[in-house]
């Protein structure tokens, strides 16, 4: 009975998403994705059954789920912790209504503070699973400072990546469309800081043609067959700016469970 009340909360959630009334979102101007099984959505509820955020993420091993820290611990400081988090696979729609493919337990890196780009970063433990995810692949994270390699050999201006996420494919004032549907689009560098990957879809100089969005938090951006950073934050109606958390770096690579 508590799962069937779960279900139902994370499909109204999405549903509220769809007409505006929560965050949800993902690559806008992409293409749908079925390269990348073991991309997935995840919902995050409170230890009363509350849900609290739809968001994307990735499997690093059959057990650690990757996303962001304000997906697994409180989006500000002095909000609702997650307690629970399920999972589901597949290229979409996702229908929030049926089993997750997976649950388990979130995880902030407690250097969490409720701010784009300072340790923006958080992981599902997972403790059960429908099938066995190992057959779904994972997805390799970049070695320390390969982003500044990239930057600094190829130009900022010619540099580009793919973010894979779900949710929205369009969004405006009248709420985001489709949230639960994997997407893949390219994004092009804007600036290279620390912590932060900032990407903008404007075409300029470089290959940008997509976005991402509000609900696309936590998925991961790839340059080649690696994950290079995750998606933290955004413009307002998602056109085109966000800032990534850089997952090429020691303290990233440190939080990051390796099994």
């Amino acid at each position: 009975m508590r799962m069937k009340i779960i279900l139902r909360l994370l499909a109204a959630a999405a549903m509220a998403a769809v007409i505006g009334v929560a965050p949800a979102g993902a690559v806008i101007g992409g293409t749908p994705d079925t390269a990348h099984p073991y991309v997935g959505v995840v919902g995050f509820l409170d230890a009363q059954g509350h849900h609290l955020a739809l968001c994307s993420g990735f499997l690093t091993s059959p057990t650690v789920f990757v996303t962001a820290g304000h997906c697994a611990g409180p989006e500000t400081p002095g909000a609702p912790t997650p307690a629970f988090a399920f999972i589901w696979f597949g290229s979409g729609p996702v229908d929030l209504s049926t089993q997750p493919d997976a649950e388990g337990i979130p995880v902030a890196d407690p250097a969490w503070n409720g701010v784009v780009g300072e340790h923006d970063l958080g992981y599902v433990r997972i403790l059960g699973s429908a099938f066995d995810l190992s057959t779904l692949g994972h997805a390799t994270v970049a070695q320390p400072g390969y982003l500044d390699g990239i930057a600094t050999k190829r130009g900022q201006h010619d540099v580009s990546f793919t973010a894979v996420g779900y949710g929205a494919t369009d969004i405006s004032p009248a709420g985001a469309v489709d949230p639960v549907v994997r997407m893949a689009g390219t994004v092009q560098l804007e600036k290279l800081t620390d912590t932060l990957l900032q990407t903008t879809a404007a075409p300029g100089n470089g290959t940008g043609g997509a976005a991402t969005c509000v609900g696309d938090s936590g998925a991961p951006v790839f340059s080649g067959d690696v994950v290079v950073a995750i998606v933290s934050g955004g413009l307002k109606f998602c056109n085109g700016k966000a800032a990534d958390f850089r997952l090429d770096t020691v303290e990233a690579q440190s939080f990051i469970p390796t099994n």
